[in-house]
């Protein structure tokens, strides 16, 4: 009788594992982390001590602020309105220091630039100026839009009219733009119209434009119907002097009814 032998089932749980040695951590060590934060702390301390040389070096320290474009303003008084000598050239903001010159009456626009390392420089489109104001014994220039640009003391060769009123203005205010616009427009009618070269011009804010000649005073007043009232001139000094009158004031600021004195 033979006997079957069966081999030992074996459960798969009861397999041998193989032993392997634990695989080093893929986290950094204590060591290695204490290492990196050393290397921070140097690297933020150099950094603040250079900051801190930049901040306090003489030789960043704003000593020349170099002007392009300024006639009328002087220099000196572009490099105060800046307000940058001395100062550390990274304290310096280019924006402001636009803002602060475009205050100046005479300035339409300033653009600033730092230069390292110790420059500001500074770029002026200046208003134009057009005709000469004269109040209160100061001629100012003015431009066309009416605004007071300067005062000056020197002889331009621009249209001039006396502001024979009271009120005092200063550089930045404003005068009457219609009064530089008749003025304007006599100084082309008037001797082409006419013939007449204006001597003088005067404006008041009650009477306007006034012309002044050898003759009588012409009061113009307004822009308004300019050539009409040149006209009325000529047709006025002609019946004037046919009538051998010489009057000392000629009003043509009514239309309807010139007024001769």
């Amino acid at each position: 009788m033979s006997v079957i032998k069966r081999r030992p089932s074996r459960d798969r749980d009861s397999e041998p594992v193989e032993y392997r040695p634990d695989s080093p951590s893929s986290e950094p060590s204590f060591g290695a982390w204490l290492v990196t934060k050393l290397i921070a702390v140097l690297l933020l301390f150099g950094a603040s001590g250079l900051l801190y040389h930049v901040a306090a070096s003489d030789g960043f320290r704003i000593e020349r602020v170099v002007v392009v474009g300024s006639q009328l303003v002087p220099a000196a008084e572009i490099e105060g309105s800046a307000a940058v000598t001395g100062l550390n050239i990274f304290w310096v903001r280019e924006e402001e220091v636009g803002h602060r010159l475009q205050a100046i009456a005479a300035v339409q626009s300033a653009r600033a630039r730092t230069v390292l390392p110790d420059r500001l420089e500074v770029r002026i489109v200046e208003r134009a100026p057009v005709a000469v104001w004269q109040n209160g014994g100061m001629s100012y220039l003015v431009d066309s839009e009416g605004r007071v640009l300067q005062a000056t003391e020197q002889s331009v060769a621009l249209p001039t009219i006396q502001d024979v009123g009271a009120q005092p203005i200063q550089a930045g205010s404003r005068v009457d733009r219609g009064a530089l616009k008749t003025m304007f427009q006599l100084q082309q009618l008037l001797p082409r119209v006419a013939g007449l070269a204006p001597r003088a011009l005067e404006y008041g804010s009650d009477t306007g434009v006034t012309l002044v000649t050898d003759g009588p005073r012409v009061r113009f007043g307004g822009d308004d119907d300019l050539e009409w009232k040149v006209s009325a001139l000529i047709a006025l000094r002609r019946e004037l002097d046919v009538q051998g009158k010489r009057p000392e004031l000629i009003d043509l600021r009514f239309k309807d009814r010139p007024y001769v004195r």
